[in-house]
């Protein structure tokens, strides 16, 4: 029986990884452009990574002939223009649907959610496609320090083996922001693995009432945590009375709060 083979490729060409073998971020169907060549195979692109293949594990992408395709759009615009009338009553009944704005306690939510699979991608075997070297290629893991004081999260990420400090992340609360523990740990977690930071975590909606928990910044410069009763909360917990949202004092944290009892209230 003969042994199929195929051309080794040149730098510049593209290849087809089609019998993976001792692969580290790349799997079958996995295409690139040549980098590099050696003896034993080349270095490529491969999801946006410089990867190493052996010849044995791919197959050069030939460019194929350009097939004629008919152009439709002189077609197309006539068609328009002979049924403009009813297509602008078709689209007048289109009406587009305006993205629901998250909520805080989504937000919230969601970043919960974030680190936990940040987490569970960190300590798996498989790579990832996407962050730095230590999130795509090493088996890791995160540790978390919380400075409610300073409004302050860092975010560590140790290696699996030896406990070696690889990557540190820092998510820090701007002066006017609200204070969030779990809000802090999403972003410094991306920012130490080297992923987007999305604009939810650090748009974040404030709070727009005042709930049990909260801490609050009294006017005479006191730190006072929100109780049950907003009454109680006037009567013990600052020591000028004013009116809410700047004379009676502002939230700077809401860590404390329980979300899911307020979209509970909501629901029902």
């Amino acid at each position: 029986m003969t042994k199929q083979t195929y051309r080794e490729a040149n730098v510049g060409e593209r290849i087809k990884i089609v019998n993976p073998q001792f692969t580290h971020g790349y799997g079958k169907d996995d295409e690139g452009s040549v980098t590099e060549t050696r003896t034993s195979g080349v270095f490529a692109q491969i999801n946006g990574r410089r990867r190493g293949v052996y010849h044995e594990e791919y197959v050069v992408l030939e460019p194929v002939t350009s097939v004629n395709v008919p152009d439709i759009s002189e077609a197309f615009t006539q068609f328009i223009r002979d049924n403009a009338d009813t297509i602008r009553a078709i689209l007048g009944d289109v009406t587009k649907p305006e993205p629901a704005e998250l909520t805080r306690a989504a937000v919230i939510e969601k970043a919960r959610a974030d680190v936990a699979e940040l987490t569970r991608k960190m300590r798996s075997g498989n790579a990832n496609w996407e962050g730095n070297y230590t999130f795509s290629q090493d088996i890791s893991k995160p540790e978390f320090y919380v400075n409610r004081d300073k409004r302050v999260v860092t975010a560590l990420v140790r290696g699996i083996y030896g406990n070696e400090i690889l990557e540190k992340g820092i998510a820090k609360a701007a002066p006017d922001d609200v204070f969030h523990a779990e809000i802090g740990t999403a972003i410094a977690l991306r920012r130490a693995l080297g992923l987007t930071v999305p604009s939810e975590y650090t748009d974040a909606p404030k709070p727009t009432e005042k709930l049990a928990n909260m801490l609050i910044r009294c006017v005479s410069g006191e730190t006072r945590k929100l109780t049950d009763s907003t009454a109680d909360f006037n009567v013990r917990n600052c020591s000028m009375l004013h009116s809410w949202n700047g004379r009676n004092g502002i939230v700077i944290d809401d860590t404390d709060v329980d979300y899911s009892v307020v979209m509970e209230g909501a629901a029902a």
